[in-house]
This record gives structure tokens, C-alpha cells and sequence, in this order.
């Protein structure tokens, strides 16, 4: 059996229920955004390196985004505090984290399974890309051969047949940030004969309390605010935070401060 897992944004107290529930498995699979977006990068690649049992990982959108600015591109975007949280994070990262992060692609075939996976992030040829619809799976199994084409991205578990190939496309939804619906909870999936998804409940208040105490929240204080309130609720008010200092009439600052948390949108990721 073997254990797969996606979007752990630096949560260790949902990374850890994940391990704890976790039955006995000869691997474990990681779909990307391993960190990025709250208060624990370190602890979390750490406990993923070390962990007894061999691990197979992918880069997410996130990863891709602190190594290019860790590389000096994007200079931009320390000037706002919506990247701030970017620029927490890589300064928090230690040079074996890098290392660890420098060894990893944007996909990863594995033929351990019968019919063989993919481990991808949002797309195989794009992290920030989604897979959504019947429309979106046709697209990708008209460009891939394996049975199991595993992804994240989206933070909701879903599961896809593609007929006559027999193919499955799986999001696995997410360990840190479940756009599940059920707050509190952290997803992971379970591949043997059958797939299956698990939801693990955590202690969200402690994740909750410790970002809020987090020099993140003080650095980021839009997006800890945002994060929070997902954690607690299981739903995706980090796009509702971006949609409307996208739309606001003054700075992205401003616009965190104006932003009250009423409203909570649909995931949209495209």
C-alpha cells in the first residue's frame, strides 16, 4: 500500500495526524506544496526527510516559486506584503532544505503500481494549472499512458474514470489546507488494490494559535487571517482574499486591512 499525499502548506500539526493515522505503507508519494502559506516549512520538510519509509516527491507551484526567488528573479515582489509570505518562507529554509527542493522535478513516473502513476502537482506540464472537469481529464489522458495520474493543486479530493483506458486522475486533496469542506481535517489518500481517500482530524486550534503567534502572521497579516479561517472552516477563503485586493481601489496593503473574511469562493484555479 502506499500513502500519497499533497499540499501540506507547513502544517506540522496536520503533517503529524496525517503520520499517526497513516497504516502500514512501502511508500509515500508527495504531490507538491509541501510548504508555503503557514508557520512551519522547516519542521515539515524535516519530518518528510527523515522519515523511515522511502518518499517520493514532486515540486508544487509553491516550491517552484521560492526556488525562482531564491534564484533572484521576480525582484518585484518583495514590495507588497501578497508575497510576503514567499519571502518569509525563504528566508526561514536552511541550505538542506534547498538541497532537498534543488533534487526534485515537476513530475515523476513510478512503476511500482500496476499500470503505472504519474505524481504531478496541478498539471504534468503546469503546477498552477487544474483538473476539474471531464473536459480537463481528457485533455491529460489523451497525453499520458498510466493508469493512475495523481495530482493536488485544488485542495478537494476527487477521483476520475476515464472509460475505456481504464485510467484513473486523482486531486488528493490536501493534508494542510482541505478545501474539503470539513474544517479541522486534513486529507490524504491510500493506494493498493483500491484508492481511497482518508480525512484526519487535528488539533486546528493549535494550528490556528501558532500561526497567529507566528512572526508570519505579522509579516503576512492577509493571508495568515485568510489561511486561518480555511483551517478552521475547510473552505477557500484565501481566493475571496485575493479576488478582492485584486479588486480594490488602492493598495494590496489597504485592501487586507479592508477585507472583513465574509466571504468565502469557490476554488479557481485555472
Amino acid at each position: 500500500m502506499i500513502a500519497i499525499l499533497s499540499d501540506i502548506h507547513s502544517n506540522i500539526h496536520a503533517l503529524d495526524a496525517v503520520l499517526a493515522d497513516m497504516p502500514e505503507v512501502s511508500d509515500i508519494w508527495i504531490l507538491g506544496d509541501m510548504i508555503g502559506g503557514l508557520a512551519f516549512p522547516c519542521e515539515v520538510l524535516d519530518r518528510l526527510m527523515n522519515l523511515s519509509i522511502p518518499v517520493s516527491a514532486v515540486l508544487g507551484n509553491w516550491e517552484e516559486s521560492l526556488l525562482e526567488a531564491k534564484s533572484g528573479l521576480h525582484p518585484e515582489w518583495w514590495q507588497t506584503t501578497q508575497f510576503s509570505s514567499l519571502a518569509w518562507t525563504v528566508d526561514a529554509l536552511q541550505p538542506h532544505h534547498w538541497a532537498f527542493l534543488e533534487s526534485l522535478g515537476n513530475t515523476r513516473s513510478q512503476d511500482n503500481v500496476n499500470g503505472g502513476a504519474l505524481l504531478y502537482h496541478g498539471r504534468p506540464k503546469k503546477a498552477m494549472a487544474s483538473i476539474l472537469t471531464e473536459k480537463d481529464v481528457a485533455e491529460v489522458t489523451a497525453e499520458h499512458n498510466e493508469r493512475w495520474l495523481l495530482g493536488g493543486h485544488t485542495h478537494i479530493a476527487r477521483l476520475f474514470r476515464s472509460g475505456s483506458d481504464n485510467q484513473r486522475v486523482v486531486g488528493v486533496g490536501s493534508v494542510g489546507l482541505s478545501m474539503d469542506g470539513i474544517g479541522g481535517t486534513a486529507c490524504y489518500a491510500l493506494l493498493g488494490e483500491n484508492l481511497t481517500f482518508r480525512h484526519v482530524a487535528y488539533d486546528v486550534e493549535a494550528a490556528i494559535a501558532a500561526l497567529e503567534s507566528s512572526s508570519l502572521s505579522q509579516t503576512a497579516p492577509g493571508f495568515a487571517r485568510a489561511n486561518a479561517l480555511s483551517l478552521a472552516s475547510g473552505r477557500n477563503y484565501i481566493a475571496s482574499l485575493m479576488d478582492f485586493c485584486q479588486a480594490y481601489n488602492g493598495s494590496w496593503e489597504e485592501a487586507e486591512q479592508a477585507w472583513d473574511g465574509s466571504e468565502c469562493m469557490e476554488w479557481r484555479m485555472r
